[in-house]
């Protein structure tokens, strides 16, 4: 367990990077998230907040385009407390892999996502992901 003054100033690192996720400076956001990350002790993957300082650092190169970097980020999400059944995370997920062409890894991924919450985890995404994923499952 983290102290609680240590979880705070990551938080509020996450949370400095939400704002520029917010107004699309993907690159500063990046950054912010990072500094969020390397704050957080080793083993990482055993702290709550790893999930949510991943999963953004994830958006953050997803957003930019920089999609290997985004499936990095967001595998890292899926070790966290919490991660594996985290829609979310499976969700970007899954676009990171059928951006990065891995169609196989996406559809498993997006499945997943999809298993765990519907067809609500889609809302307000390109309509391409969910059409792909009608091409390997019956919704």
């Amino acid at each position: 367990m983290l102290p609680s003054q240590l979880h705070d100033v990551i938080q509020a690192k996450i949370d400095q990077g939400d704002e520029f996720l917010n107004a699309d400076d993907f690159a500063r956001a990046a950054e912010l998230f990072w500094e969020a990350v390397s704050m957080i002790p080793d083993p990482k993957y055993l702290h709550e907040i790893s999930l949510s300082a991943f999963t953004a650092l994830g958006e953050a190169y997803f957003y930019a385009g920089s999609f290997h970097e985004a499936l990095s980020a967001f595998r890292e999400a899926l070790k966290a407390p919490g991660g594996v059944e985290n829609p979310l995370v499976l969700l970007r997920l899954g676009q990171a892999y059928f951006e990065s062409g891995d169609l196989n890894c996406a559809a498993e991924a997006l499945t997943i996502a999809y298993a765990l919450d519907g067809t609500r985890i889609f809302e307000g995404e390109d309509d391409k992901y969910l059409s792909f994923l009608a091409t390997r499952i019956e919704l």
